[in-house]
Parts: structure tokens; C-alpha cells; sequence
């Protein structure tokens, strides 16, 4: 799915150049309110509209970002980033990983 976000361009010779380090705006106008406040003595800077794929659409029910994990080798609870739920047979988290690996054989709570 395509969406429409609008940019800060500068003119670079015969082309445009986006200034990505500027970040994204929904809106045209809210583009355009920030290149008029924040950067108000500069010149030959335009706001346009840029085409990205935006990823698929999920819900906030579905996102479980406050939902913790216990590892199963030493039982303590982590955001779900800190522990790998792919690669083993059970949790294991960040700091148990590197001993997990050497000895997968670890006694599994």
C-alpha cells in the first residue's frame, strides 16, 4: 500500500535532494509550518510530496509491546525483544544466550 508523506527538498543543480534528516510529515501544511518557523532564513527549499510503501496496517489490539516473557533458564520476565522465542526449543533471553549456546543442554525451568 502506497502512502503519501511530504519531505524537505533542496535544489541541487539540475535535481532535488531530499533532506531526510529532517524527518517526515502527514501533512503538507504541517510541512510547511515547520520550513516556515524552523528554518524561516533559508532559501531555495521546497516541500513535496514522497511515495513510500507503507507496511501492512495492524491494529493496536494486536500489538503486545507490554507484554513480558519470562526466559525459561532463569525465569526472569523481559520485553519481547530481549528474548529469543525463534532459534531454541525454549526462551532464552539475552544475557542467559551466550552461555545457552555453548551448553544447550542448561537445565530448562
Amino acid at each position: 500500500m502506497m502512502k503519501i508523506v511530504y519531505g524537505l527538498m533542496a535544489q541541487n543543480g539540475d535535481a532535488q535532494e531530499l533532506l531526510w534528516d529532517l524527518g517526515f510529515w502527514e501533512s503538507e501544511e504541517s510541512a510547511r509550518e515547520y520550513l516556515n518557523t524552523e528554518m524561516a532564513n533559508t532559501r531555495g527549499i521546497t516541500v513535496e510530496p514522497i511515495k513510500i510503501n507503507d507496511p501492512i496496517p495492524v491494529s493496536p489490539e494486536e500489538i503486545e509491546e507490554d507484554e513480558m516473557v519470562a526466559c525459561s533458564l532463569c525465569g526472569i520476565e523481559y520485553n519481547r525483544e530481549d528474548v529469543n522465542m525463534t532459534d531454541y526449543d525454549a526462551n532464552v533471553c539475552v544475557n542467559c544466550e551466550p552461555e545457552y549456546k555453548e551448553n544447550p543442554n542448561l537445565h530448562v525451568i
